[in-house]
């Protein structure tokens, strides 16, 4: 009898994210990135919008129950890092991707629209450019359709590497 080929496994990647703006956005790149063939799988997990500790906790509760080859944790920069909280990261070798000063930053930037210094102009802002509700799949959808990431990729390195991080094998 002939053997079977060794059916190779899938690289496995956890992204954890601050709230339901940075979900809606990451499983819309998933849906326009992410292939079925690819060996890869990729999981999203919510921290809920408790800042950087909330995505470590979710971090932490996650490892106990999954085992995940690359995990990332997508963080705004508007509730600073402890730097207990940035040593664990690194000790634990998690891939951080900051938003400056929020997600809705990079989320102007791909409109190609000026990025402000606050969190809340940023939202005020985004409303403004792209109106809807940001934590919905469609308000995604039809305000970053892909041929509008496709232009941005290259200038906003958050989309790089959020599309990196739900498509690279």
């Amino acid at each position: 009898m002939a053997k079977r080929p060794l059916r190779k496994t899938n690289r496995t990647v956890l992204i954890v994210v601050e709230g339901e703006t940075e979900e809606a956005f990451v499983t819309h790149l998933k849906k326009l990135y992410y292939r079925r063939e690819m060996r890869l799988s990729v999981r999203i997990r919510n921290a809920h919008g408790h800042g950087p500790q909330g995505i470590i906790d979710k971090l932490k509760s996650v490892a106990k129950t999954e085992d995940f080859n690359h995990r990332i944790a997508v963080l705004d920069a508007d509730i600073p890092l402890t730097a207990e909280s940035a040593r664990w990261l690194q000790k634990e070798k998690i891939h951080t991707i900051v938003s400056v000063p929020a997600i809705e930053a990079p989320l102007l930037a791909i409109l190609g629209k000026p990025t402000p210094d606050t969190t809340e102009a940023c939202k005020r802002d985004l409303q403004k450019h792209a109106p809807g509700n940001p934590t919905e799949a469609n308000y995604h959808e039809k305000h970053f359709p892909h041929d509008k990431l496709e232009q941005a990729r290259g200038k906003v390195s958050v989309l790089d590497e959020l599309i990196a991080a739900v498509s690279t094998e």
